[in-house]
């Protein structure tokens, strides 16, 4: 399954643990403007998506305007990542591994992801994994691409073909590896394969949003490389 081209990780979820710090932060600022959600309905309902249609949602639920409210959360999710970190995902080490082994016949793979690159950058760097997605064959070339560089969010596939072009394939010969429901979409749309990683949203959920198939861990996927 992993034979293609070019494998597209998406970050959070993905290759750092995020979701649950992100999560969280973001239920407390919306139950402080005046709508008590829990991280779970946060992770259900928000997770993988834009936030500015993050914000419209809760100001329509509220029937007011929240300017403040995505400054407030990205504040204190910084802070958190600064003060608390966030670990690599389980088994993405070991997929890396099992890709390097492959020496030049391991695709390419690059990162596409909703976040600010400077967000992205930061938990990568603490979980080791910034280094790990340097160009095989041209160590400059940039890997890490974000939507805010194309002004299109997941579940829009402008990112993924955006990463895409600029790592010089065509998007049939790509795989995506997404944890949301809204990643998957922007993948199929993109025309691209889509490996689901199911953790926090369900495997039902991904396959119904069109992912190829979906996998509970990247352990699986080390299994496959090794017995190939």
């Amino acid at each position: 399954m992993l034979e293609s081209q070019l494998i597209i990780f998406d970050c959070d979820g993905v290759l750092v643990d995020t979701e649950p710090l992100t999560n969280r932060v973001l239920a407390a600022c919306i139950t402080e403007a005046g709508w008590a959600v829990d991280s779970a309905y946060s992770i259900a309902h928000f997770k993988g998506r834009n936030l500015a249609d993050i914000l419209a949602d809760v100001e329509a639920e509220l029937g007011k305007e929240l300017p403040d409210l995505l400054d407030a959360y990205r504040k204190r999710m910084y802070e958190e990542i600064h003060q608390f970190g966030v670990p690599a995902i389980d088994g993405i080490h070991e997929l890396l591994d099992a890709l390097d082994a492959m020496g030049d016949d391991a695709p390419h793979r690059c990162i596409g992801t909703n976040a600010p690159l400077k967000k992205a950058k930061l938990t990568l760097g603490g979980s080791g994994l910034m280094d790990r997605f340097a160009h095989r064959d041209d160590p400059g070339k940039k890997t890490m691409f974000s939507a805010y560089e194309v002004g299109q969010w997941k579940p829009e596939p402008g990112l993924f073909l955006h990463a895409a072009a600029q790592m010089g394939h065509e998007p049939e010969s790509c795989i995506v590896v997404e944890d949301s429901a809204a990643g998957v979409i922007a993948a199929v749309a993109a025309g691209m394969r889509v490996i689901g990683l199911a953790d926090l949203t369900p495997a039902d959920e991904l396959l119904n949003a069109g992912a190829t198939r979906v996998v509970e861990s990247h352990h699986e996927l080390v299994a496959e490389l090794i017995e190939s």
